[in-house]
């Protein structure tokens, strides 16, 4: 591949994450947690068990500018990208708070995703409030 074939594809790839991203941080405020968890990489295989722990979470992403901000996307190579962004979470009774992390994206079959542990690890779950959706039982 020539270099200014493979620079052009890793800006595709660096924009594609973001906008990647911000999609999984909308399915999760408008808890669509079924589409959601086809957007993550789940770190024990078991869909379930992310369904399960998202209808508890103590967190949401906040709205508009406050979702997504500081953003820097590095290039690992093909399909990998690490994402680096303060995120705006709402919690009941707190308002919006923010929070630095960095992401590993990953594509795969065209799809950007991200690892089922740090949307938990944000969510911050919390078996004890009433579920925001009864989860489905994945067989």
């Amino acid at each position: 591949m020539t270099a200014p074939k493979l620079l052009a594809d890793q800006v595709d790839d660096e924009i594609a994450a973001r906008q990647g991203f911000e999609e999984i941080l909308d399915l999760w405020r408008g808890e669509e947690f079924e589409l959601l968890s086809l957007r993550v990489t789940p770190s024990d295989g078991s869909r379930g068990y992310f369904l399960e722990r998202m209808v508890y979470a103590s967190r949401v992403p906040a709205c508009c500018w406050e979702k997504l901000q500081d953003v820097k996307v590095t290039w690992q190579g093909e399909g990998r990208v690490s994402l680096a962004a303060r995120v705006g979470l709402e919690a009941e009774g707190f308002g919006v708070r923010f929070v630095n992390h960095v992401f590993s994206l990953v594509r795969e079959h065209g799809v950007w995703k991200v690892p089922a542990v740090d949307i938990l690890t944000l969510a911050a779950p919390n078996p004890q409030r009433v579920p925001r959706k009864i989860p489905l039982r994945q067989e």
